[in-house]
């Protein structure tokens, strides 16, 4: 079942599990996001077993002026992962987003950046991860909080330009002014 969330729910996530399944030089601060949800710009669903047990959290940006959703954080508990939870979750939460008119996209660390071992075959795994589920891989990346990324997006096919303008709103809208010191598209 998947629920929207609100600030102390959400929060609680992000202190119990989001600083600790993604690096901290991807980590968004806490105060950033409930400022942003409280713009309407910043939403989040949670996904819940059977029994009501968290199964996985989405924490998304909400670009209303174009139509852009940016999955900002997407994680399936530790102890749920490998058990298709993740592919049903994405696609439900495609899904939603489709049907509330948005675009979906979303970023991924770009494994032509990293070095070879275990981080990059990871970051090629999650690649692999998205295009099973039926994300389109563009040749948009940007460098971002220094962390170099790889677009993705859902749904009809977009060319490198509108992907290109979707996420560079997203990021404006959420970064403001900062965001030309903070992110170089490519």
């Amino acid at each position: 079942m998947i629920k929207i969330l609100g600030i102390d729910d959400f929060s609680e996530i992000y202190n119990k599990r989001l600083v600790n399944d993604f690096p901290d030089s991807e980590v968004k601060s806490l105060k950033k996001i409930i400022d942003m949800y409280k713009k309407d710009m910043y939403f989040v669903y949670g996904y819940y077993n059977e029994n009501g047990e968290l199964a996985g959290y989405a924490f998304f940006i909400n670009d209303r002026t174009k139509d852009t959703v940016l999955l900002d954080y997407f994680a399936i508990v530790p102890e749920k992962r490998s058990s298709g939870i993740g592919s049903e979750f994405l696609g439900k939460i495609k899904e939603k987003i489709a049907d509330s008119g948005n675009r979906l996209i979303l970023e991924v660390e770009n494994p032509e950046y990293a070095e070879d071992g275990p981080a990059k075959d990871y970051m090629i795994k999650r690649i692999g991860f998205y295009k099973k589920n039926d994300m389109n891989l563009s040749g948009v990346s940007c460098n971002f909080y220094d962390n170099e990324y790889r677009i993705l997006y859902a749904g009809e096919f977009m060319d490198d330009e509108e992907v290109y303008n979707r996420t560079h709103s997203v990021y404006l809208d959420f970064m403001g002014e900062e965001l030309d010191s903070r992110c170089v598209f490519h």
